[in-house]
């Protein structure tokens, strides 16, 4: 079985293994091995193993340093126990992303909003429990070698205290923007996708569009040389499903008829975790068109009912 994995070298000594999830890795020859810093880990042990074995292939006798997770859903840090364990690597993460990783039960908690049923609580949405041994700072410059640093960058939005990775090789710069921002081609497949945060999510997502690499490497889809197009995009599906809620507000709804017509316009067949997973998203919208005074809502007959507000002359 293929797992599709590919290495793309970016610089010299910063690269990539393309995937469902795309890992960043940084190298550093030293005495016939390569050390080797990953930029977050794949969420289930076989496409762990495999891309290690993609790295056992390219660089000669590659160990480990550290593994620098720029959040904690499991897409990205599921395969941190393995490589822990097997090579002895530190994993490196923000201290909100940390508390997330060491306790896993919070990530499906969250998007449940209480003890989360059995059915939510797979390899896709839940992580092995990871201790972690360095709590990155936004804009710390963290030097690995001679001319190559690695910069955490805050996003939040996405996640609570998600970070990009900027790494300097040189005179050239990579970012890794994780799930800040997505793929031409992946955005186009997910208009909707999961958000803890919208307001926060477009704030950084106007951040990004500041960052200077030569080249940007998103969590899922395809890398780019210019960011600024991929952004617009990017802000386009929000402010869309922005527009779409506020549309469908203009008769009072509860939270569920909501999720139904976000889910029934995009056609997305909600099984038990799309609705989980989207449904959590859409109430990050309604809590930010809330407090942008968009909306507001009502208690009544024991429901909490949306409504659209209408601007006073």
């Amino acid at each position: 079985m293929t797992t599709g994995l590919e290495y793309v070298p970016l610089t010299e000594r910063i690269g990539c293994v393309a995937g469902a999830t795309n890992i960043g890795v940084i190298t550093e020859p030293r005495n016939g091995r390569t050390r080797l810093w990953l930029v977050d880990t794949p969420n289930t042990l076989a496409l762990t193993k495999s891309l290690w074995s993609v790295l056992q292939a390219r660089f000669p006798s590659p160990e480990l340093v550290a593994i620098i997770n720029t959040h904690s859903h499991a897409d990205h840090c599921g395969g941190n126990g393995y490589l822990r364990e097997m090579t002895g690597c530190t994993v490196w993460a923000t201290k909100g992303e940390s508390v997330l990783m060491e306790l896993p039960l919070l990530q499906t908690a969250l998007v449940y909003g209480g003890s989360p049923i059995k059915d939510i609580e797979s390899k896709y949405l839940k992580a092995d429990p990871c201790t972690v041994d360095r709590v990155l700072c936004d804009g710390e410059t963290i030097t690995l070698a001679e001319e190559l640093t690695a910069e955490p960058i805050s996003l939040p939005g996405h996640y609570i205290d998600m970070a990009a990775v900027r790494v300097t090789d040189g005179d050239r710069a990579v970012c890794f923007l994780a799930d800040g921002i997505s793929g031409r081609n992946v955005i186009k497949r997910y208009w909707i996708q999961y958000l803890f945060d919208e307001r926060a999510f477009k704030s950084s997502l106007l951040k990004i569009k500041d960052i200077k690499a030569d080249c940007y490497v998103p969590g899922h889809g395809d890398m780019v040389t210019d960011i600024e197009g991929l952004v617009e995009l990017n802000l386009l599906a929000v402010l869309e499903t922005e527009a779409m809620i506020e549309d469908a507000l203009a008769e009072p709804l509860t939270f569920e008829e909501i999720l139904k017509v976000v889910a029934d316009r995009n056609q997305i067949p909600l099984k038990v975790s799309q609705f989980e997973l989207i449904g959590s998203t859409v109430r990050s919208y309604l809590s930010s068109l809330h407090a942008e005074g968009r909306i507001a809502y009502e208690i009544t007959d024991n429901r909490m009912l949306w409504k659209k507000v209408t601007p006073t002359p």
